[in-house]
């Protein structure tokens, strides 16, 4: 019979090792559906000097991982919000991926869902057949915001309608804002400076804290 991790929306384990004597630790939500048997996947960015990268790089086949939790989650239920906007930095997209999966593998959730992935390149963007995917639901629209393209020209011309060019900010925030059908509740993933301005554009936009949610 299939195990599961028993996750629910938005929930994340904390993987733990050793390196050089000294332990390590940090959170990672799983990208796979909640309702995944037998295996889970994380997003992981791994960085040449981070300590937590050079002991996933020593990993062999066969070695034993030790994971814990899950910890934390979202409430979510089918409808619960008319449209749901997520903004997401980087790693940030993967506790947003098993929301959308969420919805749109029920055909009785009708939730419209605006995503802004924020990335430095086209070439840097995290799950990109995932995400084209996802975009063909009649529900879900996929934006993105590149940091460090020149110009849209430069895009290939299935990117060039959807994306902005340079960081997030509260132009750029505002047409999104237009662009939803409902007034959102907001998921943000990100680092910490990230978040904070995302959260200051939206309130600078009429946008309160308790329609968003940080993770």
């Amino acid at each position: 019979r299939g195990r599961s991790l028993q996750l629910s929306l938005g929930q994340h384990i904390v993987l733990r090792g050793t390196v050089n004597g000294l332990e390590v630790q940090r959170a990672y939500t799983p990208i796979n559906p909640v309702n995944a048997e037998n295996y889970f996947e994380v997003l992981i960015k791994c960085y040449k000097d981070g300590l937590m990268s050079q002991y996933i790089k020593s990993w062999q086949e066969g070695d034993m991982i030790f994971w814990r939790g899950p910890f934390g989650g979202i409430p979510y239920g089918p409808n619960q919000y008319g449209q749901l906007l997520m903004i997401a930095s980087g790693t940030g997209l993967a506790p947003m991926l098993p929301i959308l999966h969420c919805i749109t593998q029920n055909e009785d959730d009708e939730t419209f869902v605006t995503l802004v992935g924020c990335f430095i390149t086209v070439e840097n963007i995290y799950m990109k057949s995932l995400l084209q995917d996802l975009a063909r639901y009649w529900n879900v629209n996929i934006l993105y915001v590149l940091s460090k393209e020149e110009s849209l020209e430069n895009l290939p011309w299935s990117y060039r309608e959807n994306t902005h060019i340079g960081h997030v900010n509260r132009d750029i925030l505002h047409s999104v804002l237009d662009s939803c059908r409902r007034k959102p509740f907001t998921l943000i993933c990100g680092s910490v400076a990230f978040s904070n301005d995302v959260l200051s554009f939206l309130e600078s936009l009429g946008l309160q804290g308790d329609s968003c949610f940080v993770f």
